[in-house]
């Protein structure tokens, strides 16, 4: 079994592609596509979204989960990764049915049926991807090798075939491939983890898995409430331009969250494996210095996407986003209130099997979104969207904390990161210095981002911080302890 340290490394550089990816290849399709093509592909992606979130029926959460527990009793763990195999399987026929139903009967996106049948291969795609399963037994080399080849490919086709703003379904084909078209390979490669010949047919119960896995859909389908909802509400509410400004605040949002959020990908087998097995005092060790990692991450970036918000949106998606900069702003703290609830919901309250409690506060966030997108919208558009995003985000955040606090084996008072506070308040009014008063934005890019590393790295060097003191020896000595589990 491979160390944390190592896998978070190789996740790492998975999630630094999948960072790469979209910094290359959006810019590229922003400046063919326009906001009109963009919000027209997010548009409909986010309802093939809402197919693939019922058809899934929270069933990769728990899958990780359930094969995490059983990852060293090969039989128990073959037999459960077949049932959910065949659910997945079953449930997938069920989201083509919604798929023509929708095609056929909904203008909006009768118009575009074509590009609306190819996004929904990614239906398909997720039913057999079994990521899950990769996940569950930490083979995240795998994962990795895949995902870079299947991202390269992507973005070489991106450039050959997406020429002008008619191209739709071309970067729709590519959206796919980019995104769930790994999968595919996933399944192949799954023959070298499973064996049939201890299974007998009559022995699988399919059923057994619909009710856990239909509480994480619960979860998830809230959840989805104010993220996915957000691009739908936007395109009947105030147009598909608006949907490509939101959709361009929120991509470079979400490029900082998906590096933050690979450290919970990573940890999640592990803390389910660790409850199993009794191993609190390891599972508190490991949470605490997630948290101290995710906060040094997390803090630096949102003050970053504030205070270069302009500059990141024309340099990164061209002049035509440029309105896009305020739902970067407005959006970036989200990075900070997702990452802890990550940590408080995902990491230690769903492997304590406390996902109600985590529902109830994802609820609460949905509540909050639907409220302040109908009040918001129709005056303001994708800033309003943005806005209703982060207050949604916060409340999840602070419903968890009230609804869970008795439950968490470690002082939230851990949380309080005040060493990372004052280096990133540094560091922000280092950035703002130096690029007041320059005009060109690439120019603010090219010296505030460096600036701002500097100050933040020198400020931690300087006070002894444990978490890039850890770093650092890591890379210097690959590791102090060789049989370490973090």
């Amino acid at each position: 079994m491979a160390s944390v340290k190592k896998n978070i490394i190789l996740n790492g550089i998975n999630t630094l592609t999948s960072v790469l990816f979209p910094v290359i290849t959006f810019p590229y399709a922003a400046r063919i596509l326009l906001p009109e093509g963009i919000g027209a592909i997010n548009f409909l992606n986010s309802i093939i979204g809402y197919i693939v979130l019922l058809t899934s029926l929270g069933i990769p959460m728990y899958a990780v989960r359930e094969v995490a527990k059983y990852r060293d009793d090969i039989a128990r763990r073959n037999t459960i990764t077949v049932e959910i195999i065949i659910l997945s399987t079953l449930l997938c026929l069920l989201g083509y049915v919604a798929v023509w139903f929708l095609a056929k009967f909904v203008p909006q996106i009768h118009e575009q049926a074509s590009i609306f049948y190819v996004l929904s291969l990614s239906i398909v795609f997720n039913s057999i991807g079994v990521n899950w399963f990769y996940q569950a037994i930490e083979d995240f080399k795998f994962i990795t090798i895949r995902a870079v080849i299947i991202r390269v490919l992507s973005a070489l086709a991106l450039f050959v075939f997406v020429h002008q703003p008619s191209d739709l379904m071309w970067y729709a084909f590519i959206v796919v491939g980019s995104t769930v078209g790994n999968n595919f390979i996933n399944f192949i490669h799954l023959r070298k983890h499973l064996s049939l010949k201890d299974i007998t047919v009559s022995e699988l119960n399919v059923w057994q898995h619909v009710s856990p896995a239909f509480q994480v859909f619960i979860l998830n389908l809230i959840i989805s409430l104010y993220i996915q909802l957000n691009s739908i509400m936007l395109g009947f509410m105030a147009g598909e331009t608006e949907v490509g400004y939101f959709t361009a605040g929120t991509k470079i949002s979400h490029i900082a969250l998906t590096v933050i959020s690979s450290i919970s990908t990573v940890l999640l087998p592990r803390c389910a494996h660790l409850v199993k097995a009794g191993q609190m005092e390891e599972f508190v060790n490991i949470i605490k210095k997630s948290v101290a990692l995710i906060l040094a991450l997390a803090f630096p970036m949102t003050v970053g996407m504030m205070v270069l918000a302009t500059p990141i949106t024309v340099v990164f998606c061209g002049v035509d986003f440029a309105p896009a900069s305020l739902v970067l702003l407005l959006n970036a703290p989200v990075v900070v209130s997702i990452s802890m609830t990550n940590i408080l919901g995902i990491q230690v309250l769903y492997p304590m099997n406390k996902i109600g409690l985590v529902t109830w506060s994802v609820a609460g966030g949905a509540v909050i979104n639907l409220i302040f997108n109908f009040a918001l919208i129709p005056s303001m558009g994708a800033n309003g969207a943005a806005i209703a995003t982060l207050l949604a985000e916060f409340g999840v955040f602070g419903l968890q904390l009230v609804l869970g606090w008795k439950y968490y084996p470690f002082s939230l008072g851990c949380m309080l990161q005040w060493r990372y506070m004052i280096a990133t308040a540094l560091m922000g009014c280092a950035v703002w210095a130096t690029t007041f008063m320059l005009e060109d934005n690439w120019v603010k890019l090219i010296i505030g981002v460096p600036v701002g590393v500097v100050v933040y790295l020198l400020y931690l060097a300087v006070t002894n911080d444990p978490v890039l003191r850890e770093i650092k020896q890591f890379f210097r000595l690959k590791s102090s302890n060789p049989k370490s589990t973090y």
